[in-house]
């Protein structure tokens, strides 16, 4: 009977101590865990090997529906844009890269001014093809828009006599004669980088009834519109306007051998010696047939038989010098209608009247005080440049640098010129009309994109004893009001109250919604200048003719540019 039960209870003991013996248990768990812990970092180093191959397989497509988008020119695919896609596309990501299977990106035009590209494929495991996932597979799809929609440019070009000199001159230097290798140069060659830029968008735009339109604003101490307001509407021009002026009051007969054109109109002398015959003071003017073009006589003028002929600049109409004081304020004042962009004239007030230098007279050296030829070039409305790259350049070639710089009186138009509010607002606020010649809020449905590029070479620099488009300060003191002091006084005081015109005319501009560039060539940029832009990475200071071309380029591209929306 013991020989049979010892047996059994040697069994139990062996269980028994094996049950209770945790020797090797970790041998056990691991061999149990290895093989989920295999299949999790596996799976991590499988997953981010994919993620990057994905990646690059997205940039590859964008790369390739930016460039097709780029050359897509109707509504519907065609071989060429369908191979430019490819081409992109297999430069970033060349075939079999990361081990990929073969496959061909496929490319659809799905909506008019759209390409899309879908691209699928798969990758190889490493680890977990251990557990049966021998690929995993990779699908991206993508797709560039142009923007189609109505876009005008205006450009806002200082015209002072600086730009005849080339940067590496004092802008003093070269008087009124345009040097080789100029700033003015520089700007016609930046200008023409801008229309290459943007003659791609320009035809597309051009082909699906929309269009892009170029305006340009050249100032100085004037600017030159009076001719294309008048043709909008010949009463926002003044039929009489003040001047400073001078009347004739008498004189001897001609009696010996010398006259004086400075003195009286009909060369009155006596024995060699001149009197003052004139009255030299503010006179109201008739400005009613001299408006329209036509030659007048001139008012003042000496010889009493000499005319003039109105060469388009104008005088800016009612403005304030009270709250307007060279402060921080930024919003004009109510009644600076000099400021208010989209003000229509309707009262002599709001109108503007012709800039009349051959009237203009100063006292003190009993002449006129601005030659006429200081009017600034005339600025050209906005007008679409399709296939006329010629028209836009001679533009540009016909701009005869000259005179001062008045910033504040080249935002004012600059923005006049762009607004879909002001004088030269379309009758038809929204229109499918590409040839309107006016300013639509809306084309063909979308809003029209607004973008002024605004450049300077040098600081503002007001005048107290020149005819400008303000008058003549030291007697009108329409800038400067009842202030007082010397004349460094006047002048600081002048200066900082032009500033914050500048300041009001950019932050009016802004509110127009006009994306607002700044450059300063060869000059500092100010901050007045920078923060004059829409943002302060739209401001640049530069420096060199190359980097003038390579930054009215950079803006070409952002303003045609296109977008990938997928």
């Amino acid at each position: 009977m013991a020989k049979t039960i010892a047996p059994k209870f040697a069994a139990l003991t062996f269980l028994a101590r094996l049950r209770r013996n945790v020797k090797g248990n970790t041998l056990v768990i691991v061999a149990f865990a290895i093989m989920p812990l295999l299949a999790m970092v596996g799976s991590g180093l499988d997953m981010s090997r994919a993620y990057v191959a994905r990646d690059r397989l997205q940039q590859a497509c964008d790369a390739g529906s930016l460039a097709a988008r780029r050359l897509l020119a109707g509504p519907t695919l065609t071989s060429d844009v369908e191979t430019e896609a490819r081409n992109y596309f297999n430069f970033n990501f060349p075939s079999g890269a990361f081990d990929t299977t073969p496959f061909t990106p496929v490319v659809t035009v799905p909506a008019v001014g759209t390409v899309r590209i879908t691209a699928t494929t798969a990758i190889p495991t490493t680890v977990m093809k251990i557990f049966g996932f021998n690929t995993l597979p990779l699908s991206i799809t993508c797709a560039a828009t142009q923007d189609f929609v109505g876009t005008d440019v205006v450009l806002v070009l200082d015209m002072s006599g600086s730009m005849n000199c080339p940067t590496s001159r004092p802008n003093d230097a070269c008087g009124e004669i345009e040097q080789s290798g100029s700033k003015m140069q520089a700007l016609r060659d930046a200008s023409e980088s801008l229309y290459d830029t943007l003659e791609s968008a320009q035809n597309q735009l051009h082909n699906n009834n929309l269009r892009l339109r170029y305006g340009f604003v050249p100032y100085n101490a004037t600017v030159n519109v009076g001719r294309l307001v008048y043709a909008k509407d010949a009463s926002y021009i003044r039929n009489s306007a003040p001047y400073q002026t001078r009347a004739r009051t008498g004189g001897p007969v001609y009696s010996s051998l010398n006259w004086c054109n400075a003195y009286d109109g009909s060369y009155s002398s006596y024995w060699g010696v001149c009197s003052n015959y004139w009255t030299y003071q503010q006179a109201t003017l008739n400005t009613a047939t001299f408006k329209t073009g036509a030659s007048v006589p001139t008012p003042g003028g000496s010889p009493s038989t000499a005319t003039s002929k109105w060469a388009g600049c104008i005088e800016e109409r009612q403005t304030n010098n009270t709250t307007i004081d060279g402060g921080s304020l930024t919003t004009a004042p109510s009644d600076a209608w000099d400021l208010d962009i989209n003000r229509l004239p309707n009262s002599d007030a709001s109108r503007w009247a012709p800039w009349w230098p051959e009237t203009e007279f100063d006292p003190d050296r009993r002449a006129i005080y601005t030659d006429p030829k200081y009017c600034a070039s005339e600025a050209s409305r906005l007008k679409e440049y399709y296939g006329d790259k010629a028209g836009f350049m001679k533009y540009l070639n016909d701009l005869q640098p000259l005179g001062g710089t008045y910033h504040d009186i080249g935002m004012i138009w600059g923005a006049r010129f762009i607004s879909s509010d002001g004088i030269f607002a379309s009758a038809t606020p929204e229109t499918n009309n590409q040839s309107d010649p006016d300013n639509p809020r809306k084309l063909r449905g979308f809003s029209v994109r607004k973008f002024m590029i605004f450049m300077t070479d040098g600081d503002l620099s007001p005048y107290l004893d020149v005819y400008t488009t303000y008058g003549a300060e030291e007697r009108d003191k329409r800038v400067l009001g009842t202030t007082t002091g010397n004349t460094t006084q006047l002048a600081a005081a002048q200066l900082s109250r032009h500033l914050q015109r500048f300041r009001m005319a950019c932050n009016a501009a802004r509110a127009q919604g006009i994306q607002l560039y700044v450059i300063a060539f060869s000059t500092t940029l100010t901050n007045d200048m920078r923060d004059c832009a829409t943002q302060p990475s739209m401001a640049s200071g530069i420096t060199t003719s190359a980097a003038l071309i390579q930054k009215f380029k950079e803006i070409g591209t952002k303003v045609g540019s296109l977008r990938v929306s997928q």
